[in-house]
């Protein structure tokens, strides 16, 4: 599964890094906090954590092109 965050949509809020403590966290960036991924997790784990964030701002893509979130907000 690739893992892809928009941080023109981060705004920093942390709910990825409480949801998967270790997978994902908060950098400093120039407009303020902004999450990175640390490792790889599973996939149930990374779709919390996606799920977890308040402006959708982690897309997860998996072999066959489907996008999570978002294709659940298209369909």
């Amino acid at each position: 599964m690739r893992v892809s965050i928009d941080w023109q949509v981060c705004v920093g809020a942390g709910c990825c890094a409480a949801a998967l403590p270790g997978t994902f966290t908060l950098v400093e960036s120039a407009q303020g906090p902004r999450a990175i991924l640390l490792r790889p997790a599973a996939d149930d784990d990374l779709r919390a954590a996606a799920a977890a964030c308040p402006t959708l701002a982690i897309c997860l893509e998996d072999d066959a092109g489907g996008r999570y979130p978002q294709d659940l907000l298209e369909g």
